[in-house]
């Protein structure tokens, strides 16, 4: 989405953003999007093992799909996730005095499409999910001679004939109850919680 599309948005929306709830707001997002046929990211988790070494992954929840793309060097260890996950426009919509400044710049923007352009990115359609699965875990990794316990969630996600796991560290993502709200706002399926 284009800064100009969402300056759209909130024209076609004034008046009625004041009155609805933050998972109003957002179904309201997602809603537009569809009929203008957008697809934008709502939601972005990061996803690693072995605290940040390992299998380094962020999932993008769009309004169609889930894409999943493997993080660049760099990004591994300057990503610092979003609120809750929320990508930036969904997150500026909840905010309660908005400025064109705000959205206006292109670092607003993400472009999932671009990220299907990664190699070995892929998605999975809602329309073929399964089962979907969020699980709060704790696990305690050794990093230094005082120990560190580190706090992880788990997401299961089952699709055709295919199971994907993932790692959500909350340093990068948040806690574990916001986690579950927002992803039972934006994934149009039954989340199963534990």
């Amino acid at each position: 989405m284009i800064p100009e599309q969402f300056a759209r948005f909130l024209s076609d929306s004034k008046g009625l953003l004041t009155s609805k709830s933050d998972s109003e707001k957002i179904l309201h997002f997602i809603d537009w999007c569809k009929n203008h046929e957008i697809e934008e990211t709502i939601m972005r988790l990061s996803s690693e093992t072995k605290g940040g070494w390992g299998k380094n992954l962020q999932l993008d929840f769009t309004t169609s799909r889930i894409i999943v793309s493997r993080k660049g060097v760099l990004r591994k260890f300057v990503d610092l996730g979003y609120v809750a996950g929320m990508a930036p426009l969904p997150f500026l919509i909840l905010k309660d005095k908005l400025r064109e400044s705000d959205y206006g710049s292109k670092s607003c923007l993400i472009n999932p499409a671009a990220l299907l352009d990664i190699d070995s990115s892929f998605y999975i359609d809602y329309a073929k999910i399964d089962g979907f699965i969020l699980r709060k875990g704790l696990e305690t990794t050794i990093t230094n001679m005082v120990g560190r316990m580190i706090q992880s969630n788990f997401i299961t996600i089952q699709s055709v004939g295919k199971v994907y796991e993932f790692t959500l560290p909350v340093n990068k993502n948040g806690n574990y109850e916001k986690i579950a709200f927002w992803l039972g706002v934006v994934v149009p399926i039954r989340i199963t919680t534990h």
